[in-house]
């Protein structure tokens, strides 16, 4: 019944006719999980912004600043990612990841995290017919594949809104 549902949702209110993907998140940062996704369809791609309810870095002595650095830069504490599904009509063709993809890093890695890639829908692993995206760090970058050694919780039903980055930052911001 959810999943009927939330394609009834997607399809209502964003036009969307794909399916939405299933985040896995890891277990240790489920205090900073999904509050909403932003979707915005175009003619061959579809936009994806996640927003999480917080980036905590791994030392919280860091994060007490880090926070305060990110409340004054971007004028919020929530975390908000972005990336795209490129589309051939009802079918995902790639996923660009930009300056969001994970790579190799594992959970608690502090530097170098925002990698660039356009990976193929082949390399996903998909799940009743959803892609399954892994957030694999902390600041939550992404990836197709699970980081070693973590465990995760599967995301699949959150609040979805019709937008893009920019509406996210505008309703999340105080600086937009």
């Amino acid at each position: 019944m959810k999943r009927i549902l939330l394609l009834f949702l997607l399809v209502a209110t964003c036009s969307v006719a794909i399916e939405l993907p299933i985040f896995m998140i890891p277990e240790k940062d489920m205090g900073n999980d999904i509050i909403d996704v932003f979707v915005e369809k175009y003619e061959n791609r579809v936009e994806i912004t996640v927003v999480f309810k917080d980036e905590d870095h791994p030392n919280p002595f860091t994060n007490f600043f880090y926070d305060i650095y990110r409340f004054f830069k971007y004028g919020r504490v929530k975390d908000i990612e972005t990336f795209f599904l490129i589309i051939d009509g009802e079918k995902i063709k790639e996923v660009y990841f930009p300056g969001v993809y994970a790579g190799s890093h594992r959970y608690s890695d502090t530097e170098d995290l925002h990698g660039t890639i356009t990976l193929p829908a082949k390399t996903f692993e998909f799940k009743d017919g959803r892609i399954v995206i892994f957030v694999n760090t902390w600041n939550h970058m992404f990836s197709n594949k699970p980081s070693k050694s973590v465990k995760y919780v599967e995301i699949s039903d959150y609040k979805i809104s019709k937008g893009t980055r920019e509406d996210a930052e505008k309703v999340y911001s105080w600086r937009h």
